[in-house]
């Protein structure tokens, strides 16, 4: 039996070591249908010379400075639906998996039909304590996008939830996820226009499922975030720091991203309290 092709799709700037420890990781996959594709967005580090050096068979795309998440993922998307992939793997060079990762999401996204299925996401300095288990809506907060049992520990999880193989997701974040070439093909591409760096993959989720495709996300499968707090910390104490936080697309607050997922999902009756809940939030941060 012909195993499905899977292509992992990498995204990556100026993280030359973090690449490379990525790819230590996913070259020794147990899984032997598996491509690589990491997509470059001009790094001045040596990231693409030490990838081709130490290992050849790992397909780079050049993408360009503008290319956030969004858009340099769809260029690695596209080289892998153009190679004629089954399935691509959206996935980050923080990531730390298991040998048999692919192995074992293939298998189970195959068993349950799965057209989108996340890993479930635990922080690489305490493994076994979530960052994510999938995303759920919460309109009408400041957190609208809230990821699920943040900050709980696996052991802790309710019996039946932590047992279960699959389980439905609004949307997730997109390192490690699994999806089948065909939805792409029905539900398109990030909108890297609007979101081009934060929410961009909970969005397109957000979009296939409503579509009528099923999300599921696995409590089983692992991904190890290399992953601080202070990844996300705005520089609120300047002018500057106040544009950096609602105008450059690599802010979680960026404006036109929160704009475009409140226009296109949140209910209208909801629009209001959410705004007035993140202004709020944001009178919180400033203090």
């Amino acid at each position: 039996m012909t195993l499905p092709l899977v292509a992992a799709v990498v995204p990556t700037r100026n993280r030359r070591e973090l690449s490379l420890r990525f790819l230590e990781r996913m070259v020794a996959q147990t899984y032997p249908a598996l491509r690589i594709v990491v997509v470059d967005s001009n790094s001045s580090d040596g990231t693409v010379a030490a990838i081709r050096q130490q290992h050849p068979q790992v397909t780079v795309v050049a993408a360009g400075d503008q290319d956030f998440w969004a858009g340099a993922t769809n260029r690695g998307v596209r080289r892998a639906l153009a190679a004629g992939t089954d399935y691509v793997l959206t996935i980050n060079d923080d990531a730390v998996v298991s040998e048999d990762y692919v192995e074992r999401m293939v298998a189970l996204a195959q068993r349950h039909g799965c057209g989108i299925l996340g890993s479930r996401i635990d922080l690489l300095a305490e493994p076994g304590r979530i960052w994510t288990l999938g995303t759920r809506t919460d309109w009408g907060t400041d957190r609208f996008l809230r990821l699920a049992h943040h900050d709980e520990l696996a052991s802790q999880l309710d019996p039946a939830l932590a047992a279960a193989e699959v389980l439905q997701a609004e949307a997730m974040p997109g390192n490690g996820v699994l999806i089948r070439q065909d939805v792409f093909r029905r539900v398109g591409l990030y909108d890297a226009l609007w979101l081009p760096h934060y929410h961009a993959d909970s969005e397109w989720v957000m979009r296939a499922v409503r579509r009528g495709i099923a999300a599921k996300v696995t409590p089983a499968i692992v991904v190890l975030n290399d992953f601080g707090e202070a990844q996300k910390r705005l520089p609120l104490g300047s002018l500057r720091g106040l544009l950096f936080t609602f105008f450059h697309p690599k802010s979680h607050l960026y404006l036109p991203a929160v704009a475009a997922i409140l226009w296109r999902y949140c209910p209208p009756a909801q629009r209001w309290p959410t705004l007035r809940a993140l202004g709020g939030r944001f009178l919180r941060m400033k203090r």
